[in-house]
């Protein structure tokens, strides 16, 4: 299986607000940050906000109903405008994204453990808090991978002296391309559905 039959399982209406509500707080989260360290773009599109109306792609939330596979309308920013400068700006900016998604995960994980015993199996808290963490920590874990464009790839490449360096461009180019193999391939769906159990396990939730 893929990535994202990883993240999709049954109980799919869960997962769907699990995957609108992480979505949202992960965009949340790069626009936050980028007008924390002083750029206003993010508030001037209208970006700063909670609504998911704000962050959602059309298209990317129709693949999501019917494919499982989906995105968001990514945050635009100018990293000459960050307090940080453009190189640590964009890797903080990056990793606020995915950190959003690990907080959210945390939480539920945390209220799951509190409640599992509590409730019936198929109770409305239960199945949405599952859902929450399971996806919250695959969105983390996959925009984490070091593949343009995710975000894992914005911390890499402004980490580390890589641009200027000749196959960082034809890398670039490749990158959607890996990500799709990635999302696809049984390793993909494999890898998220290990960090997915492993994560989990710590809190003893899932």
């Amino acid at each position: 299986m893929g990535v994202f039959n990883a993240i999709f399982g049954q109980d799919l209406i869960f997962r769907i607000l699990a995957i609108v509500i992480g979505l949202t707080l992960h965009e949340f989260g790069h626009a936050a940050v980028a007008v924390l360290l002083g750029d206003n773009t993010p508030r001037e599109q209208g970006r700063l906000t909670l609504n998911p109306l704000a962050h959602l792609d059309v298209l990317g939330l129709l693949m999501i109903l019917f494919s499982f596979f989906g995105w968001a309308r990514p945050v635009q920013f100018n990293p000459r405008r960050l307090r940080t400068g453009p190189r640590l700006g964009i890797v903080l900016v990056a990793l606020a994204g995915p950190m959003m998604n690990v907080i959210v995960a945390i939480v539920s994980l945390l209220l799951l453990r509190s409640v599992i015993y509590t409730m019936p199996s198929n109770s409305f808290i239960l199945l949405l808090l599952t859902a929450l963490a399971s996806v919250n920590i695959a969105l983390a874990v996959f925009n984490l991978v070091p593949v343009p464009p995710l975000d894992g790839w914005n911390v890499v490449s402004n980490l580390f002296p890589l641009r200027g360096k000749a196959w960082v461009q034809s890398y670039e180019r490749v990158g959607p391309f890996l990500m799709l193999l990635i999302i696809l391939t049984p390793i993909g769906g494999t890898a998220i559905t290990y960090v997915i159990q492993n994560v989990a396990s710590l809190f003893g939730a899932i």
